[in-house]
């Protein structure tokens, strides 16, 4: 397991459900700092902890693990990843403040609304 993939997996993950490092230490039954470490790449998963985050995002363990780009498995109904410019977006508008994050939405939503008269 690539380290790097499986922290920076990690944090994606939790910030794209936009929960903190304590409510998935809760639901996983692990410390926060576990936690913390984990996505620090100070400290590697156990089985069990690897077990419990995919369950908790609902995501295959090899996608967890950066050891494939499919985020579940045949069992579970696939999930369409971010190409590079939805990425970029995506991580520019997390580093926006909440009041910012939506405005940027409503614009969106003008925009996506204006796109469709015109069709």
């Amino acid at each position: 397991m690539e380290e790097n993939k499986f922290r920076d997996i990690l944090k994606d993950l939790r910030l794209e459900k936009d929960v903190k490092q304590k409510d998935v230490a809760q639901k996983c039954d692990v410390s926060p700092q576990c936690i913390s470490q984990l996505e620090a790449g100070t400290r590697s998963p156990t089985g069990t902890t690897l077990v419990a985050l995919a369950n908790y995002f609902n995501c295959s363990i090899d996608y967890l693990m950066g050891r494939t780009d499919e985020y579940t498995d045949e069992q579970r109904t696939p999930v369409q990843r971010y190409n590079e410019k939805e990425a970029t977006l995506l991580a520019d508008f997390r580093k926006l403040p909440k009041d910012y994050q939506a405005h940027m939405l409503a614009y969106i939503h003008k925009l996506v609304a204006l796109h469709e008269q015109e069709k």
